[in-house]
């Protein structure tokens, strides 16, 4: 999957520069209501072959499909899973507090989710695969 996107700042220490995207093609997005990156900046990587990026260029970032579907996978149904799982392991005679342990496994479920990504980090950060031209 291909995005386009505008560079906001160069990193100097790494090989990443910081992207967002444009504000045109958010009127054209029918995700907009679910957005959660208008406005905001996140990091990708840069090859060697673009070290000339500057910042307000224009770029297209490559997202490989299967790290998309994985890191959505687990962003909602671990969580979903430590439901069920907490609910059955801890039997609490009352209702209430048996509920209780179920969400519980919801929250551990996220707590695990974000732990896997902190230590993944760079596996799921964006590579830039072209910068566009001023014509295109």
């Amino acid at each position: 999957m291909y995005e386009k996107v505008e560079v906001v700042r160069k990193n100097k220490s790494k090989n990443t520069v910081d992207v967002s995207c444009p504000t045109d093609a958010c009127e054209n997005c029918s995700g907009t209501m679910f957005c959660n990156v208008k406005g905001k900046t996140f990091e990708a990587t840069i090859n060697k072959e673009h070290d000339d990026i500057k910042v307000g260029d224009m770029a297209e970032l490559y997202l490989p499909p299967n790290r998309t579907i994985f890191s959505t996978f687990m962003t909602l149904m671990v969580p979903l899973l430590c439901f069920p799982l907490f609910y059955m392991i801890f039997n609490v005679k009352n209702e209430g507090l048996h509920f209780l342990t179920g969400i519980l496994g919801i929250v551990v479920g996220f707590l695990l989710v974000n732990l896997y990504f902190k230590k993944a980090k760079g596996k799921f950060v964006p590579t830039i695969s072209r910068i566009f031209k001023d014509n295109e």
